[in-house]
């Protein structure tokens, strides 16, 4: 497929753009004078799907029908604007395929569900504690369905969206299970409890583009900045069995740096790709857990089962970056998800044969982060720093008896870890 190619001149939009059906493309001004004049303009209508004016940025998607519409606008940009082109990196969902409806089986109450996986990673025994209230957990996926009763109005955060879509819906599915994972709630009616049943839900829909991603963090990080104890699960990666490039240009990354460094928790998925890297079931090697998830400010969760064996699928460590500046050995823990296991996915109650995948452990691990800070917030002292949240989670897990690049420290234990703080 063609891409844009920059020149010292201009990218030639017009001669470039002909076979794809839709394509996102970043475009960077070197101030908001500029973007709003070019805004203000020309016209790049229903493709707008992101404006963001702190980072001068702007990302439209483009049909190939409206090509020769949009390099007019493109070759104006830059004549006139200054404005640099790139295509908006993009990540995606944990193993779409992993996920896919095919691979799920008919509901069965009688399958073994997220009642069953608080129990085992003891959040239930945590509730006399804590049960996650007042702290904000942003669930950063592909929405929330807002007609479940897991996800109560009364608990709702604004959350974010791109241009003329909803937060409260979702496009696949995903994002209601992590966000029932994470903090469902039984109060209004709902199937299930989360983690942390009291926590406040914010749902931050997103196709996974970078410029997507920076708008969420940004926002993320203001909310901190503001005085919100904020917590962030992250599901989304690439799928690929070979270390990735850095992404270049990326607003994302430098976001989401933001967001650390003003207070928010960031827990992402170790990923689904073992195999996909050539490793064997019961191997340690190679890694396959890629970019950002290798960070030391970040916590990232394998998948384990309700046996103690670690998930065929779930990524291994020590991680692409493991011993550059700020990155610590992977993943930090583990959650658990059952064969056939029962949760919300989506408008409905499912059960997914193959589990929940790292998707479905790396909320556990958010809404374990969000009984924390609420106890401690509750009892009026110094809020958990980020050293102190993680080292309490790594160091009460269980060892499950396997190499550290497979467990990290171990399966969670909720009780244990809210009793430590």
């Amino acid at each position: 497929m063609a891409t844009i190619v920059e020149t010292e001149a201009r990218v030639e939009p017009v001669t470039i753009l002909r076979s794809f059906e839709s394509k996102r493309f970043k475009i960077k001004f070197e101030n908001q004078e500029a973007m709003d004049a070019a805004l203000a303009s020309e016209s790049v209508g229903s493709g707008l799907a992101v404006i963001h004016p702190e980072r001068h940025v702007i990302s439209v998607e483009m049909e190939g029908a409206t090509v020769t519409n949009f390099a007019e606008s493109f070759t104006a940009m830059q004549d006139f604007y200054g404005a640099r082109i790139v295509e908006d990196y993009r990540y995606e969902l944990e193993d779409f395929d992993f996920f896919n409806p095919a691979a799920f089986s008919p509901d069965d109450i009688t399958s073994p569900s997220l009642d069953d996986v608080l129990e085992q990673v003891r959040a239930t025994s945590a509730w006399g504690e804590s049960r996650g209230g007042e702290v904000v957990v942003a669930i950063v996926d592909s929405g929330i369905d807002g007609n479940r009763p897991e996800f109560g109005g009364g608990r709702r955060h604004p959350g974010w969206a791109p241009i003329g879509e909803d937060p409260w819906t979702d496009w696949q599915g995903h994002g209601s299970m992590c966000a029932c994972i994470a903090a469902g709630s039984k109060e209004d009616g709902g199937v299930f409890d989360g983690i942390a049943p009291a926590a406040t839900i914010m749902a931050c829909r997103t196709h996974f583009y970078d410029t997507e991603l920076a708008a969420v963090y940004d926002t993320l990080r203001d909310l901190a900045r503001a005085g919100h104890t904020v917590v962030a699960s992250n599901s989304f990666g690439l799928k690929r069995g070979t270390p990735p490039p850095v992404p270049e240009d990326s607003d994302f990354i430098s976001a989401l740096e933001e967001a650390i460094a003003a207070g928010v928790h960031v827990f992402f998925s170790a990923g689904n790709y073992h195999r996909l890297a050539g490793g064997t079931d019961e191997g340690d090697t190679p890694t396959s857990i890629w970019l950002q998830k290798c960070r030391a400010d970040v916590m990232t969760v394998g998948a384990s089962r309700p046996d103690g064996a670690i998930w065929y699928y779930s990524s291994r460590g020590a991680g692409q970056h493991f011993g550059a500046a700020n990155t610590n050995r992977k993943p930090d823990v583990v959650g658990v998800t059952p064969p056939y296991g029962r949760v919300v996915y989506g408008s409905d109650v499912r059960v997914l044969d193959e589990g929940w995948g790292t998707s479905g452990c790396c909320p556990q691990v958010a809404g374990l982060a969000a009984l924390m800070l609420a106890k401690r917030n509750a009892a009026g002292g110094p809020p958990l720093t980020r050293g102190e949240l993680f080292d309490a989670i790594r160091d009460t897990s269980v060892s499950l008896g396997l190499h550290e690049n497979v467990q990290g420290n171990g399966l969670i234990d909720c009780a244990a870890a809210v009793a430590a703080v």
